[in-house]
């Protein structure tokens, strides 16, 4: 049997140190701006929340987040630029969430990290026990991929340059598996010292499925969009911003 949770343990804690280089250039901005207006000055519940890099920018705008990850080096990570910001770190698999009875107002998942859960029963449990942790009237907010092709999906292998310079190259590569959802990716990293893998492996779930799985744990989507700045969803979007409320709760 998989021990899924010891995978990711040890797939995220390769990318602890260089996880926030490979992601320069990402605003977080909008995110933590759309967030906050959906706290409620209430506390926030992060799942998969790594270096921080949108728990912190939350923080800054008054409200207080709690992040739950897998991996101990990317919560080390968090800490060392946490500053005196209030955030808390809770080391845990989201699939098997366990807020000790607290609610939450939110409840938020970015950066495609719902698709780490890699099979369908886990994506359910983890939404199961969101649903479970919302406060009345509370939102889960999850940011993801839209899969299309071309794109996420293009051919069952890519391989693609990401950076060419002189004294490095950045590669990459990945395998698609069209029956289980299933992609496996390296971000390949060669200078003239060393050569770096980063592997990721992910389950996509269409935004058909993901409402299926959310209505199942008790969770009906409230809004739709294509980023942060409450963009509508086109059919060219490559990715969404939804949000979902417990079953018989109004926005």
């Amino acid at each position: 049997m998989t021990d899924f949770r010891a995978l990711q343990q040890q797939l995220w804690d390769q990318w602890a140190t260089h996880y926030n280089d490979e992601h320069e250039g990402r605003d977080p901005g909008p995110a933590a701006d759309f967030l906050a207006s959906l706290a409620g000055g209430g506390t926030a519940l992060e799942l998969a929340v790594g270096t921080g890099r949108i728990a912190l920018p939350l923080a800054d705008r008054g409200v207080k987040v709690v992040g739950l990850d897998t991996s101990p080096a990317m919560l080390e990570e968090l800490h060392r630029h946490r500053g005196g910001r209030p955030v808390e770190t809770q080391l845990g698999d989201m699939a098997e969430l366990d807020t000790g009875g607290q609610r939450f107002p939110l409840i938020y998942v970015a950066f495609s990290s719902f698709f780490f859960l890699m099979t369908q029963p886990r994506q359910a449990a983890c939404l199961a026990r969101v649903a479970q942790s919302l406060a009345p009237g509370g939102r889960f907010v999850i940011e993801a991929t839209v899969p299309r092709a071309p794109g996420l999906l293009a051919g069952r292998q890519q391989l693609a340059i990401r950076d060419l310079a002189d004294t490095h190259l950045a590669l990459s590569a990945h395998t698609h598996d069209p029956i289980e959802q299933i992609i496996r990716f390296q971000e390949i990293r060669f200078d003239q010292n060393s050569t770096r893998l980063l592997p990721v492996t992910l389950r996509y779930v269409h935004l058909s499925e993901l409402d299926l799985l959310a209505a199942a744990a008790g969770l009906t989507l409230t809004d739709r969009y294509a980023d942060w700045r409450h963009t509508p969803l086109a059919v060219t979007s490559t990715q969404h911003i939804s949000v979902y409320t417990s079953a018989g709760e109004t926005a």
